[in-house]
């Protein structure tokens, strides 16, 4: 059967379950096989035993791809590298490359290009900052680690962790794994 915690003690090791057939089960951390404490929300699978719940194993929750919205807009939740490099990274370069030959080819002034690049980059702080923060939770660091990308000598640090390293191998406190299961 599966349920959810909704409640955990651990000076008494002791917690409660809501079961998805609408009974509340009891537990202690005896029959828990996660790899690590049982947190309130926690999707859950366990043998009923009574009103004590028996067996309990944490279910990983399911990465859900996130909307162009959420992607581009929003810093909570993880991606991948891959996700990195061909959803943004890439993309956004090989725009780039596109603008400047344009740019060159539609006008002789360079002027032009001091005008368009300051509000291209503009338009693109959000969205890098975001997805920074989110590639910076993979491996289980907090959105302030991209802070480093300012500090001299230090900032090679988070840009071959965060480019090039694979993150945290299932679920952290930012969410599932957004790599799938092989």
């Amino acid at each position: 059967m599966q349920g959810n915690v909704i409640g955990f003690d651990p000076d008494t090791n002791t917690g409660a379950i809501s079961g998805h057939d609408g009974q509340r089960y009891d537990f202690v951390t005896a029959e828990w096989h996660g790899d690590r404490r049982p947190q309130h929300g926690d999707v859950v699978d366990f043998a009923a035993a009574g009103q004590h719940a028996t067996r309990i194993y944490l279910v990983e929750e399911a990465f859900v791809a996130p909307s162009i919205g959420e992607f581009l807009f929003s810093p909570s939740g993880r991606i991948s590298r891959s996700q990195y490099w061909l959803k943004w990274a890439l993309p956004i370069t090989a725009i780039i490359i596109v603008l400047v030959l344009l740019v060159f080819a539609a006008s002789d002034d360079p002027q032009v290009i001091v005008i368009i690049f300051p509000i291209i980059e503009l338009i693109l702080l959000w969205p890098s900052i975001a997805i920074l923060i989110k590639r910076s939770h993979d491996p289980g660091r907090s959105g302030w680690f991209i802070l480093l990308f300012l500090v001299p000598f230090l900032n090679f640090w988070p840009l071959i962790e965060l480019l090039f390293v694979r993150g945290t191998i299932g679920s952290n406190r930012f969410g599932p794994d957004p790599v799938p299961a092989s």
